[in-house]
C-alpha cells in the first residue's frame, strides 16, 4: 500500500512540474520579437517586429540590438500579416519572465545570430538577447523560439 501511495505521489509531482514548465505568460500588452546577425549584409540582417493593440508593426531602423530595450521606428503592417502572427504574444513561456539574465546563451557568437524578445505588461518590461543555437538555450524555450523564427520567416 505504501509503495502504491509513493508511486501516486511521484506521478502527481512529475505531472505538476510539467504543467508549471509549460505555463504561458498571460496576455502581455506587447511583444517585440526579431532576429539579428552581426557579420551580415543586406536588409535581412536585422528583422524586428512588434505586436501591440491587435496590430503588427515592423521596425524600419534595422539597427543591431544593444544591451538595452530596442528603440525602433515601428510602422504598421497589414491586417493579413497580423493574422499570421497574432497568437505569438500568447505563447511566451511564463518561465522566461523568471530568468535572472537578459542574455541567454551566446547570441550572435560565431556569426550564429541572435533572437531579440521584449515583453511588456502593466508597465513592466523584460527584454532578452537569446542565442539561436538551441543547445546553448534552456530546453523549455525551444518550442517558443521555433514559433518566433517561423513568424519572422512568414513576415519576410
Amino acid at each position: 500500500m505504501k509503495k502504491l501511495l509513493s508511486i501516486c505521489l511521484l506521478f502527481l509531482a512529475l505531472t505538476a512540474c510539467k504543467e508549471q514548465e509549460d505555463a504561458l505568460f498571460e496576455s502581455p500588452d506587447y511583444l517585440v520579437f526579431g532576429h539579428y546577425y552581426g557579420f551580415c549584409g543586406g536588409e535581412n540582417c536585422v528583422e524586428i517586429f512588434k505586436i501591440e493593440n491587435m496590430t503588427l508593426f515592423e521596425d524600419t531602423r534595422d539597427r543591431y540590438p544593444g544591451g538595452k530595450p530596442y528603440e525602433g521606428d515601428f510602422v504598421p503592417k497589414s491586417a493579413a500579416l497580423y493574422e499570421q502572427v497574432k497568437d505569438l504574444p500568447h505563447q511566451v513561456p511564463a518561465r522566461l519572465m523568471s530568468e535572472e539574465r537578459s542574455i541567454i546563451g551566446s547570441p550572435d557568437a560565431a556569426d550564429g545570430g541572435g533572437i531579440y524578445l521584449e515583453v511588456g505588461k502593466g508597465g513592466m518590461v523584460r527584454y532578452f538577447f537569446i542565442d539561436k543555437t538551441r543547445h546553448n538555450v534552456p530546453e523549455y524555450l525551444h518550442p517558443f523560439l521555433d514559433e518566433v523564427e517561423a513568424a519572422i520567416a512568414a513576415l519576410k
